[in-house]
């Protein structure tokens, strides 16, 4: 759609594209178009872009006409019924009809938010005394009073809870200096208490290690027999222990004489006396030499031939393996002859296989492009069959609604016209003795109209006009349902192609056969191409290989007989070296071990022979030292020889038995347990628990009386700190009402709950627009009514909801009276609130920055108005439009058509539709 409109003498277009669905380019089913707008100007005779931006467009076009939306219907459209019921109207109803003109909205949101404001200032000054209350009521509990005390101090006041808490400090720092006196007095006497008991303690510890001295001396001479023979045999040991180094070195000669003749009779089968006592050894062992050096030779000529018999095992299994290697490589040999002759069929098998599958392959890309176009097509076939009965239901659906709709249209008619020819009567049915007339005025009413059994009421129409909309709505909606299916329908005629669903079905099951034989015999030329390849490659491979076998072969059968010959030759040279032994190392080992015993043997009879006569050096000196030392005979010294150690610790003993007899008498006869008593012990012991208890008394005492003074102090401590809690919050409580005073005073004025005049915010702005409209109005109905009407503004109405400013009278300059609107006439009424909504538009319009708008649209009841105010109401519209307004009326009084030169006729045809007629 498209508006040219002009302003100031510059012509502008607006042209609009509703959001709307349409076919998709690609593929089937709708798209989702979104609405467009166009603002442009004409500027030389061509049209200048201003924007294609919805939202910018709008604020342009606002920026042009000066005024929004909202402002524009209300200055450009005066609504039938909508200022008359303005103007009787009670002030709440008058109240919501100006903030919807003033746009009074924001004062109301700085109300709410002054409000807002007020009420958390309200709650953070609740929050504030509450943490009073909290801090009162723990000071309180820390000085220990119980739950009556509590709820009594805090329901003091604020001076007087000052000062009992100043009274319960005293006391608690009262209770503090009394449990510290006591203190002191327990202190004091469990510091005599424990004096008295270290004194106690002291002799009892005293009278115990005198006891205990004289029990341990008494049970030391009880051993004395015992210290003197460890006496004794020490004064033998250190008589013999020259000698004991002397028989060590015998007895380690004797020892190695025994083990020497041991190893005799390992390396001899039967020794005789003679060798056994070391005669006749040098020439034995000579003897023994001269055999191990003849064996030693033997067996090193044999050397080489055991070295030859350790790798036959070697040479024999590596014959083996040329045996087993020129088997192995004939066999591969005749292996690979026989794959080679196979070969040359399996690839002229895989090459005529791969020919047949690459040509079946081919014909895949045009079946599958055929079957996506038959798809398509088949697609649109079967909605086109399923859009068959939706088109004719949807056009049977259009035809009922048309007529449905005449009928109802029809109808509406007939009820307008009956209404407008029983409108005397109806207008007769208000009437009442002694009321004015609303037509002509007058009291008397000598023949009123009576209406009859067929009067047709404002709400049979209502209804009918509501029944004549749905119905048009209901037609609109089955005219656009059959519009859809129809440019469906073309759409999908022309997808078909003309071809039917089954036949298409049908191409396309062959099609899918087609394209699926095409795909497994292109995977099938896939895998027939590898397989080819890789056999070819194979057949390479395979020839490289069978002559690389028949070589190796003939190479292993050479080097096996080779092997074999040095094999027989080693074998014989063994046999002759080995004699009598199973092999040619047996012989050598044998051999190395005789010469080994005979050379044992010789060493052994020389090794004995030596430590005999060592043995009967050493036992001459050992007799010597002891016949020196003062013993008979040698075996006489050798029980009195004691070892190193032995002697050491025998000795400490002796010593220590003396050592410990002079500490025990020490520790008896010690100066600090001098003129002590034994036999007062227990006596001592009893005192000492006895002082033991009386220090428990006294401290436990302290202990208690610390403790009262402890809790006393910190329960003092404890108010101190609660006590400071309570004055901070106090003045947190102080500081927070100084800072929301200003917010709680704002908000009181801005609800009209403070002040003088307590008037809303809201209120007091609308009361100024207000006061403005009616002294714009009062321009316009001074010349309506000759001078006769005034409109005036009260703050006081007939009731408290009324009192808010926005009452209107009217003031009768003839009879000098002040009356309500709603006194008025039906003549009147309809001037007063035309000139009520003329001043309005100028006030609003103003508002809005003085814009001045060409054209103004009344839409009232001109019929309720005699010829003389008729008249009068025209003088004013035309005095509007000399002052260069363009005043439209939309009317239905025929006696219009005669004072209204150039108009719009609107008439009613028989098909349900209108006609548009333009009178010049």
């Amino acid at each position: 759609m498209t508006l040219e409109f002009s302003l100031r003498g510059i012509r502008y277009r607006i042209s609009r594209v509703p959001e709307h669905q349409r076919p998709k380019k690609r593929g089937q089913g709708y798209t989702t178009e979104p609405a467009q707008v166009h603002l442009q100007r004409l500027a030389g005779g061509d049209w200048l872009s201003l924007s294609s931006n919805k939202a910018d467009a709008g604020d342009q076009v606002t920026e042009v006409v000066g005024l929004n939306r909202a402002q524009f219907t209300q200055v450009m459209l005066l609504p039938q019924g909508e200022f008359a019921r303005f103007l009787r109207c009670d002030d709440d109803a008058r109240r919501v009809v100006l903030t919807r003109l003033f746009g009074t909205q924001l004062y109301d949101r700085i109300t709410a938010e002054l409000d807002c404001r007020r009420a958390e200032a309200v709650r953070a000054r609740t929050a504030a005394e509450t943490a009073i209350m909290t801090a009162a009521s723990a000071a309180a509990e820390a000085a220990g009073l119980d739950a009556e005390a509590r709820d009594e101090v805090l329901r003091l006041t604020r001076a007087e809870r000052e000062i009992r808490l100043k009274e319960i400090a005293g006391e608690l720092a009262s209770r503090a200096a009394v449990t510290g006196a006591g203190l002191e007095l327990a202190a004091a006497a469990a510091a005599a208490a424990l004096r008295a008991g270290d004194q106690a303690r002291l002799r009892a510890s005293l009278m115990t290690r005198l006891t205990q001295a004289l029990a341990r001396l008494r049970e030391h001479e009880g051993t004395r027999a015992a210290h003197d023979e460890r006496a004794r045999l020490l004064a033998l040991a250190r008589q013999a222990d020259p000698v004991r180094p002397l028989l060590l070195a015998l007895a380690d000669a004797e020892a190695a004489v025994g083990a020497a003749s041991d190893e005799l009779r390992g390396l001899a089968a039967e020794p005789g006396d003679n060798m056994l006592a070391g005669r006749g050894a040098a020439e034995a062992a000579v003897a023994a030499a001269a055999r191990a050096d003849a064996a030693e030779r033997v067996a090193a000529s044999l050397q080489h031939l055991a070295d030859d018999e350790a790798s036959l095992s070697g040479r024999e299994a590596a014959a083996e393996e040329l045996l087993q290697s020129a088997d192995g490589a004939s066999a591969r040999a005749g292996a690979l002859e026989e794959s080679r002759q196979r070969l040359p069929g399996l690839l002229e098998g895989l090459e005529r296989e791969l020919a047949a599958a690459n040509g079946a392959a081919a014909a895949l890309d045009g079946a599958t492009a055929r079957r996506q176009v038959v798809a398509a097509q088949l697609t649109a076939a079967v909605r086109l069959s399923e859009l068959g009965p939706l088109l004719a239901e949807a056009g049977a659906a259009l035809r009922d609604a048309v007529d449905v709709h005449q009928a109802l249209v029809d109808a509406h008619q007939r009820k307008t016209e009956a209404r407008l020819t029983g409108m005397a009567a109806e207008l007769a049915a208000g009437l009442a003795d002694g009321a004015a007339c609303p037509v002509c005025g007058s009291a008397d009413h000598p023949a009123p109209a009576w209406a009859g059994d067929d009067a047709v009421s404002a709400e049979d129409v209502g209804e009918a006009e509501a029944r004549r909309d749905a119905a048009l709505a209901a037609r609109e909606q089955a005219d656009a349902r059959r519009g859809e299916l129809a440019v469906e329908e073309a759409g999908l005629l022309a997808a078909a192609g003309g071809c039917a669903a089954a036949e298409l079905a049908a191409e396309g099951e062959a099609l899918a056969a087609v394209i699926a034989a095409a795909e497994a015999a292109g995977q099938d030329a896939a895998r027939l191409a590898e397989q080819l390849a890789v056999s070819r490659a194979f057949s390479e491979r395979l020839a490289e290989e069978l002559l690389a076998a028949t070589t190796e072969a003939t190479i292993a059968r050479e080097q096996l007989l080779a092997a074999q010959s040095d094999l027989d030759g080693l074998r014989a040279r063994l046999a002759a070296a080995a004699a009598d032994y199973p092999s040619v190392a047996a012989r050598q080992r044998g051999l190395r071990e005789s010469a080994g015993r005979d050379r044992a043997l010789a060493a052994a009879l020389v090794q004995l022979a030596g430590l005999i006569g060592a043995a009967g050096e050493a036992r001459a000196r050992a007799e010597r030292e002891a016949l020196a030392r003062g013993f008979a005979a040698l075996d006489e010294a050798r029980p009195a020889v004691l070892s190193g150690a032995a002697l050491a610790e025998l000795g400490e003993q002796v010593a220590s038995w003396d050592a410990a007899l002079i500490r025990l008498r020490a520790e008896a006869e010690a100066d600090d347990l001098a003129g002590l008593d034994p036999g007062q012990a227990q006596d001592a012991h009893a005192a000492a628990l006895a002082a033991a208890a009386g220090l428990a008394r006294a401290e436990e005492a302290e202990q208690e009386v610390r403790a009262a003074h402890g809790a006393a102090v910190a329960q003092a401590r404890r108010f101190s700190q609660r006590l400071g809690e309570v004055r901070a919050a106090e003045e947190a409580c102080d500081r927070l009402a100084e800072a929301t005073e200003i917010v709680i005073r704002l908000a009181g004025l801005a609800k009209g709950m403070e002040g003088h005049r307590r008037v809303a915010l809201t209120t007091y702005v609308l009361r100024h627009w207000f006061t403005r409209v009616v002294a714009a109005a009062n321009v316009q109905l001074s010349a309506m009514s000759s001078g006769r009407y005034e409109l005036r503004r009260i703050d006081e109405g007939e009731h408290k909801r009324q009192r808010t400013g926005l009452t209107l009278s009217v003031i009768d300059r003839h009879t000098g009276e002040e009356r309500s609107p709603a006194s008025l006439s039906g003549g009147e009424t309809f001037y007063t609130s035309l000139a009520l909504a003329l001043g309005l538009a100028d006030v609003v319009r103003a508002e809005a920055g003085g814009v001045d708008l060409d054209t103004l649209f009344i839409d009232e009841g001109f019929g309720t108005l005699d010829a003389d105010t008729l008249d009068q109401v025209l003088g004013v519209i035309d005095e509007l439009r000399d002052r260069g307004r363009v005043v439209g009326i939309v009317s239905h009084v025929a006696d219009l058509k005669d004072r209204v030169a150039e108009r719009l006729e609107v008439r009613r045809i028989a098909d349900g539709s209108s006609a548009v007629r333009v009178v010049a």
